[in-house]
């Protein structure tokens, strides 16, 4: 049945889920929600633990329901509104049919991300329904939404209502320094200063602007694999940062790996955004990551409905109310 109408696309906005996990050996990038924090934690909100999400990029899209549903929203605030009313993040949001929601603009983060209750009907590939443009497969037809798509939805009852607190991250990022960081001549250079994102940033990576990291003898490599979060540094000197839509290979030498949890911060810095790397051991980012699925896995939905005896014309009443 028909669930959402584009009326609006945004400037970049796609269907993402975890990813493709197991296919990197064919050349198959891993893709998936930038932000994966905030895609779990929308997911929480409508009584999902692993579903599609629209992840939206700068530029909110604006949507019309043609069914009630309940949404969640997470990840950068870009003031959402439904009816032209303004709406929390990290709550539950009951919509309705013929409703619109729609966003002001960009005020912290870049990339917001839109959970929904019902089940979206999306092509998959590879075990994933994650929008990979390059290969056009996953999503929507395999591409970005685009003003008047029509987006088909299979009903699924959510009982889930409440809302949770939105993390809160340091800019500083996590690296895990790597054998390849042998040919450079100063690695510490990575360290001291900070790092500005250029304005070339994409789902696929991330160039910065800062420190020049200079090679001993040549920045090419034979080409070799790389997974999100590697740290390429060509004959420039200045890092790139491999992000979820990564190729599966490639020829630069690599100083290092950000740690997983950390590329959700890089995906809601905007170009002119600074941070700082900070060294960490394997043995620190696997307890990092083991902490960070404990603490995903506890989260708990605060229920905020309130719940009132009411009399009227001698007749008693539950009343449940709820801010949507």
């Amino acid at each position: 049945m028909l669930g959402i109408e584009v009326l609006h696309q945004g400037l970049l906005s796609s269907f993402q889920d975890y990813g493709r996990l197991g296919f990197q050996d064919e050349g198959m990038p891993i893709c998936g929600a930038m932000d994966q924090e905030s895609m779990i934690l929308a997911n929480k909100l409508v009584g999902w633990s692993n579903a599609p999400v629209l992840e939206m990029t700068y530029l909110g899209a604006k949507l019309k329901f043609h069914k009630s549903m309940k949404i969640a929203i997470t990840g950068g605030d870009m003031r959402p509104m439904i009816n032209n009313r303004p709406v929390n993040m990290y709550q539950t949001l009951n919509v309705k049919e013929e409703d619109i929601l729609s966003f002001e603009g960009l005020q912290s983060g870049f990339r917001s991300y839109i959970a929904f209750s019902d089940d979206l009907i999306l092509d998959e590939h590879f075990g994933s329904k994650s929008t990979y443009t390059k290969a056009s497969i996953g999503g929507y037809k395999g591409r970005a939404l685009k003003t008047g798509d029509l987006i088909e939805v299979i009903d699924k009852s959510s009982e889930v209502s409440g809302r949770i607190i939105k993390p809160n991250h340091t800019k500083e990022i996590r690296l895990i320094i790597g054998y390849e960081s042998e040919a450079f001549v100063d690695v510490e250079k990575l360290f001291k200063y900070d790092y500005k994102l250029t304005n070339d940033v994409d789902r696929m990576g991330i160039r910065l602007e800062g420190q020049v990291l200079e090679h001993k003898t040549s920045a090419d490599i034979i080409s070799s694999p790389i997974v999100p979060g590697a740290v390429q540094v060509p004959k420039s000197g200045q890092p790139i940062i491999m992000m979820r839509d990564a190729q599966t290979v490639g020829g630069y030498t690599r100083v290092g790996a950000v740690i997983t949890c950390d590329l959700n911060k890089l995906a809601q810095m905007k170009p002119g955004d600074s941070f700082r790397f900070k060294p960490v051991t394997v043995d620190q980012a696997a307890e990092i990551k083991r902490q960070w699925l404990t603490d995903m896995d506890k989260i708990q939905i605060n229920d905020d409905r309130r719940t009132f005896k009411v009399k009227v014309n001698g007749a008693s009443y539950d009343v449940i109310v709820e801010e949507i």
